[in-house]
């Protein structure tokens, strides 16, 4: 028998385990758990935090193969051809995007007796957060947010990727976007 491998995760205090032959099933129920809970908010998040997608059902490596990835919505997939360490990331990123900055966005608040210490430009580099939808990031400069730069979308040439200066006030904005399109589609559903 082969072996089977293991993955628990703690999401708003539940405790949720899986024990499957492959990483690649714990990925899938990982996904299925999640859209399962809320959709949208999945979808949100994997945008909020970076997650690889794709427009197309398979992933073909540069040797041929194909790797079917996982459906999330129309014509969004999350890749599937990740090493166990690459899926551990993943699961790091969107439980912490899930639990922190969606559903309780933490907002830096100051004393007025706390004194900051200034720092440098050479002291620290920008922080730095990856924004794959362009109507998302048009809206975050248009709120006075900095661009730093563009790159091709490796997945997807004809796509650029938006890179923005991450500070506090960016988040806390682009929460509140990602909530308004989403309240707004909701509205136009019933609405129809």
């Amino acid at each position: 028998m082969g072996e089977k491998h293991t993955f628990e995760m703690n999401v708003n205090g539940e405790t949720i385990k899986w024990e499957e032959k492959s990483y690649a099933q714990i990925f899938r129920n990982f996904w299925a758990y999640f859209m399962e809970k809320d959709l949208q908010k999945t979808i949100d998040i994997i945008e909020l935090v970076g997650i690889r997608t794709s427009d197309s059902e398979y992933f073909i490596s540069k040797n041929g193969s194909k790797k079917k990835n996982i459906h999330v919505k129309d014509d969004l997939w999350v890749y599937t051809h990740l090493t166990p360490k690459a899926m551990e990331r993943v699961y790091e990123n969107f439980i912490a995007g899930w639990d922190k900055h969606y559903e309780t966005p933490q907002l830096e608040t100051l004393d007025d007796d706390v004194q900051l210490t200034e720092k440098t430009e050479a002291d620290e580099k920008p922080k730095l957060k990856n924004i794959y939808k362009k109507t998302l990031a048009m809206d975050l400069i248009r709120m006075g947010h900095d661009l730093n730069h563009t790159m091709r979308n490796r997945n997807n040439p004809k796509y650029q990727v938006y890179v923005m200066v991450e500070t506090p006030e960016m988040i806390r904005d682009m929460l509140y976007i990602l909530e308004r399109d989403r309240m707004n589609k909701r509205y136009n559903n019933v609405n129809r």
